[in-house]
């Protein structure tokens, strides 16, 4: 490819020189200022148009290259302009290696570079179909004894927010629960928002609204608990008092006290919200979903195990992360991630529980909060279109978190640091790897 583009560029050089000679010929100076052009060309990049600027001395150099690309992912793409301008300089050309991550932003400075030249890029050969599909998520290796987690959502309070449960199994009982909902607010209310709330995740939000987990706001929905309804016991008190109801039990057991419906809280102390049976079919979802996970050995107590869930911005401002993270005193057993971003209400992804509901009253028209885990395919498929990328999401997502389970916290957060984690981390791809691995070890701690 470089061959051909090097070939047609000396040609248009050639040109340009005829051109030069000609017009002394007719009388024309040769200052310094006509020894050298600028030259404009621009082409589709990640997120809008992006700009090459070139200066090109007489013997038809390129000596000088500014990029430009507002709307470039700016961890990504827009990081590389900088990289990328040197590289078309040393090329005298579009003919660049890139940059790894940044495909497509790479592929537009090619050909607007091409364009500012009046050059044609030579076609690249069409990637091997079998290579361009996303890769499926490694097959689970079953570890005898071992321990598993897995997450759920839920509608099991009502219809204005929804459930996170986390649950941590051996064979089918629960040791270790997690609960959390996620409801809309209004943005004066002096809550602590999710992650990118003030950044390009609230492009998702009805005007004068903002989502909250409940959580991180406890006090403030505790407080409104006891003013409206009454309530002597706190919303986190009461998750943890249904989280510890569950350890211990089996899925059927749990099951069964669930199946009680409104009567179910009578059987949890310390319990006092009336869809108790709502969270605990949360979490015996979740353990389910644990089952179909990767197990890994686990020879400690399980009194030992301590699991929490913390959120996080690990890849950019459009979204926001949940790393949950079980832990047996400094060293990270097990963890899961997922992410929640806003999407077109008709590019048919499943909505997170209640989206057809009270909860969607705070969306923005014509967008849903999804859970990228939830619509791997879909997420999947655009960053294959979009990026080129070959390993599917939730690919990226488990061996991240394969490389991360036995590790020290210590050791976690020093990878969390490295700029190159991506490269430590087999299987994984995602230019962020380093931040999905800064929330886990967030969690952990």
């Amino acid at each position: 490819m470089k061959q051909e583009i090097i070939r047609k560029l000396s040609a248009a050089v050639a040109m340009s020189l005829v051109v030069g000679v000609s017009l002394a010929a007719c009388g024309g100076s040769s200052s310094s200022a006509a020894a050298s052009a600028t030259k404009t060309g621009s082409a589709d990049g990640f997120g809008g148009a992006v700009t090459a600027t070139l200066t090109v001395d007489a013997n038809g150099t390129v000596t000088d290259c500014k990029l430009e690309g507002a709307q470039e992912t700016e961890n990504i793409g827009g990081a590389a302009l900088e990289e990328l301008s040197k590289q078309v300089v040393a090329a005298n050309g579009p003919a660049i290696d890139g940059v790894a991550g940044a495909t497509v932003t790479t592929k537009a400075v090619r050909k607007a570079v091409a364009a500012a030249l009046g050059v044609e890029l030579a076609e690249e050969a069409p990637a091997d179909s079998a290579a361009a599909a996303p890769a499926e998520p490694a097959a689970i290796v079953p570890v005898e004894g071992g321990i598993q987690i897995g997450q759920a959502y839920a509608a099991a309070h009502g219809t204005k927010c929804f459930t996170e449960a986390v649950a941590v199994v051996k064979d089918d009982v629960i040791l270790a629960a997690y609960l959390d909902d996620f409801q809309f607010t209004s943005a004066d209310a002096g809550v602590t928002a999710v992650p990118n709330s003030d950044s390009d995740f609230a492009a998702g939000y009805a005007e004068g609204k903002v989502l909250m987990s409940k959580r991180a706001n406890a006090d403030y929905y505790s407080k409104m608990m006891a003013e409206k309804g009454g309530s002597t016991v706190a919303l986190d008190a009461n998750f943890d008092a249904i989280q510890n109801f569950a350890v211990g039990k089996t899925i059927s057991e749990l099951e069964d006290v669930a199946a009680k419906g409104a009567e179910a809280v009578d059987a949890v102390s310390g319990a006092t919200l009336v869809d108790t049976a709502g969270y605990l079919s949360a979490i015996v979802d979740a353990a389910k979903n644990a089952q179909t996970t990767q197990a890994v050995e686990f020879n400690g107590s399980s009194e030992d195990l301590k699991l929490n869930v913390v959120y996080g911005a690990a890849h950019g401002t459009k979204c926001f992360t949940s790393g949950a993270v079980a832990t047996a005193g400094d060293t990270i057993v097990l963890s899961y991630i997922d992410e929640f971003q806003f999407a077109g209400s008709d590019a048919g992804v499943v909505g997170v529980p209640n989206s057809d509901s009270d909860f969607g009253a705070g969306y923005a028209e014509g967008k849903v909060l999804m859970s990228k885990r939830v619509n791997a395919d879909y997420y999947s498929k655009m960053m294959a279109e979009k990026a080129g990328s070959t390993v599917s999401l939730d690919a990226n997502y488990d061996a991240i978190q394969n490389h991360v389970n036995g590790m020290s916290i210590a050791d976690a957060e020093a990878l969390s640091k490295d700029e190159k984690a991506v490269d430590a981390v087999s299987g994984a791809t995602l230019v962020d790897t380093a931040g999905y691995v800064g929330v886990l070890v967030d969690a952990a701690k």
